[in-house]
C-alpha cells in the first residue's frame, strides 16, 4: 500500500495533518542588492504577495462547469461534476483551499503544481490532494514521467504535474522567484532602507576631514573602521563616532532627492509585469489605459492574466475526467456586467432566438416557467428570408 492510501485511510481518524502538508523551505540565495530572496521571502514583499494573492484568489474563486461532447451531434452537454472537484479529498473539504494551493504551487513556490490522485477499484479518481512541489522530485532522464516522493515512485496516472513555465528537453517548470531573484530583492532592499531610514533617522554618507596630516596607516584603518560599521543595507543610516579631531562632512542626498519613492514605485510595476497584473491592481495612482469602466479593466485581467493559467488547469484536469468529459472554469462570473446592460443583452438573445426566457432566467439564478413554456426559442413575426413573400418565412411569436 502506498504512502498516499494509507495517509487516505487514516486521514478520517487522525484529521487534517498528514505527510505532504509538511513545510519545506526552500533556503534563500544572495542577491546583488545584499538581502536573500527565497519563496517566503518573497512573499514579504508587499507587491508579491497581492500579485499572488490576486492570481489564486481570483482562479480560486471561480465556479467550475463539466461538460460532455455528444458522439453523434457534437454538442456539449452541462453534466454533474465529479465529486472531487466539491470536495477534494477528506482533509481539505473546500474546493477553494485545493485550487488556491494548487496556484500557490504555480506561482509562488516552485513553478510546478503536483497533485496526487487517488481512484477507486474500477480506476475512477475519488481524491485529489495538492503536494506541496518541494517534496517531488522529477526523473528527466526516464522515457515516461517517473515521481519520487518520501522515497516512493508514482507514475503520471498517480501523479497529475502542471508545470508552469517549461524549457524544452525538461519537465519540471521554472520559478518566477527563482530567475525574478534580483527584482525581488532590489524591492526588499529599497523597502528595508526606507524603513531603516525612519527608524533611525540619521544618514552616514559623506566624506571624512581630518585636521592633521594623517599617516597613511591611520587612513586605512579609519577607512576599514567606516567600512565595517556602516557599509551595506543592514547598517544604513547606524550613528558613527569619529575621534582624534575627525569631522564628518556630509555629501548625502535625501531620498526625495534621490527618488527613493518613485524607485519604490519601479519594482512595484516591475513585480506586476512579471505576474503580468495590471498595475493599477496594485497602485491605485497608476492610470489604466486598457477600457473606461470597471468591466473592460476585469476583462483585460481575465483574458491576459488568469486565462493562460486556467487553460492549464483545464487541459490537465480534464484528463481526470471520462472520455468526452471536460471542465471549464466559468470567467463570466468575474465579468458579470451591471443589472442595465444584462439584461439589454438578454433581451436581444431572446429576441434573435438565440437563448430561450428558462436559459435566461437560470443564469440569473431563477427557476423555470411553469409547464415548460420558457423553453421554446421565439423571433419577431416581422423577421422573414429575404426575398421571401408574405408572411412565409416568419415563425413563433415575438416577446
Amino acid at each position: 500500500m502506498s504512502l498516499f492510501k494509507r495517509i487516505e485511510r487514516r486521514a478520517y481518524a487522525y484529521g487534517p495533518k498528514s505527510v505532504w502538508d509538511t513545510d519545506v523551505e526552500t533556503p534563500p540565495r544572495a542577491t546583488g542588492a545584499g538581502v536573500p530572496v527565497g519563496p517566503e521571502q518573497a512573499r514579504t514583499l508587499a507587491a508579491v504577495w497581492a500579485c499572488q494573492s490576486l492570481i489564486a484568489d481570483g482562479v480560486a474563486s471561480l465556479p467550475i462547469d463539466v461538460f460532455r461532447r455528444g458522439q453523434a451531434t457534437g454538442r456539449r452537454e452541462n453534466i454533474d461534476g465529479p465529486g472531487w472537484l466539491s470536495r477534494p479529498n477528506p482533509v481539505e473539504q473546500q474546493p477553494y483551499t485545493f485550487w488556491h494551493k494548487v496556484m500557490i504551487s504555480l506561482i509562488g513556490d516552485d513553478g510546478n503544481a503536483f497533485v496526487r490522485t487517488v481512484r477507486d477499484d474500477s480506476g475512477k479518481v475519488i481524491s485529489v490532494y495538492a503536494v506541496d512541489p518541494k517534496l517531488v522530485h522529477v526523473d528527466d532522464r526516464s522515457p515516461v514521467p517517473v515521481y519520487q516522493v518520501g522515497g516512493e515512485e508514482f507514475t503520471d496516472r498517480e501523479m497529475l504535474h502542471i508545470p508552469a513555465f517549461v524549457k524544452p528537453g525538461k519537465r519540471r517548470g521554472l520559478s518566477v522567484i527563482d530567475y525574478a531573484r534580483e527584482a525581488v530583492g532590489l524591492g526588499l532592499a529599497a523597502e528595508e532602507f526606507g524603513a531603516r531610514f525612519f527608524a533611525q533617522g540619521t544618514t552616514m554618507s559623506g566624506v571624512v576631514e581630518h585636521p592633521g596630516t594623517p599617516k597613511p596607516g591611520e587612513v586605512a584603518v579609519l577607512a576599514r573602521m567606516l567600512r565595517h560599521s556602516h557599509a551595506g543595507v543592514k547598517k544604513s543610516h547606524a550613528v558613527g563616532i569619529l575621534t582624534g579631531g575627525a569631522s564628518w562632512k556630509s555629501i548625502s542626498i535625501t531620498p526625495e532627492q534621490a527618488q527613493f519613492l518613485e524607485t519604490r514605485r519601479f519594482q512595484k510595476l516591475e513585480i506586476a509585469s512579471l505576474y503580468r497584473v495590471p498595475p493599477h491592481m496594485l497602485d491605485p495612482t497608476v492610470q489604466s489605459s486598457w477600457g473606461s469602466g470597471v468591466e473592460e479593466q476585469n476583462k483585460f485581467f481575465v483574458d491576459y492574466t488568469l486565462v493562460p493559467w486556467l487553460v492549464r488547469l483545464e487541459q490537465a484536469f480534464s484528463g481526470l475526467l471520462p472520455v468526452n468529459q471536460y471542465l471549464r472554469f466559468n470567467v463570466d462570473a468575474r465579468l458579470r456586467s451591471t443589472t442595465t446592460e444584462r439584461f439589454a443583452a438578454y433581451a436581444q438573445a431572446v429576441n434573435n432566438g438565440i437563448m430561450s426566457l428558462d436559459e435566461v432566467r437560470e443564469l440569473e439564478d431563477m427557476p423555470p416557467i411553469p409547464d415548460g413554456r420558457g423553453r421554446a426559442h421565439v423571433r419577431p413575426l416581422n423577421v422573414a428570408e429575404l426575398g421571401a413573400g408574405g408572411d412565409d418565412g416568419a415563425s413563433d411569436s415575438a416577446i
